[in-house]
């Protein structure tokens, strides 16, 4: 075999796994935007009532999220970003410091797990928990710009 044919099999099968990697992206992203949009009357921090907390809590999706924490993924090749200092203050969550992307997903998502199972729970605050999410929600964005 040819040194050129080699090289053209690597690239295409680096063109391949980029292409994936893209749609994984995405359809992160995606999810994503589509929670902030449940979470819009949360984040302007609009009176709602415990009735509305429960539909936005049981509306939220965990589909990718799921996927990402069930499966193997090369998260440095969907994004390097960490969650710097400065993020962190701006959404005002200093343990988050230092997380990286496969760390914030899975966090993300045992949030949301957590609290659509146990949303009827009287010792939990919906409304924090849902702030909390959503300022989650809001870092996974940043890093996946």
């Amino acid at each position: 075999m040819s040194i050129i044919k080699d090289i053209y099999d690597v690239a295409k099968e680096g063109a391949s796994q980029a292409s994936k990697i893209g749609a994984v992206k995405r359809a992160l992203r995606t999810e994503a935007k589509l929670n902030l949009q449940f979470l819009m009357d949360v984040s302007l921090s609009l009176a709602i009532d415990d009735e509305r907390r429960v539909e936005i809590i049981k509306n939220l999706e965990t589909v990718e999220l799921a996927a990402a924490v069930r499966y193997e993924l090369p998260y440095l090749a969907i994004s390097r970003k960490k969650v710097t200092k400065t993020l962190a203050e701006n959404y005002k969550i200093k343990r988050i410091q230092g997380y990286d992307l496969e760390k914030l997903i899975e966090s993300l998502f045992l949030m949301i797990t957590y609290l659509k199972k146990d949303f009827k729970n009287k010792r939990i605050d919906l409304n924090l928990r849902l702030i909390n999410i959503n300022k989650y929600n809001n870092l996974l964005l940043e890093l996946l710009k």
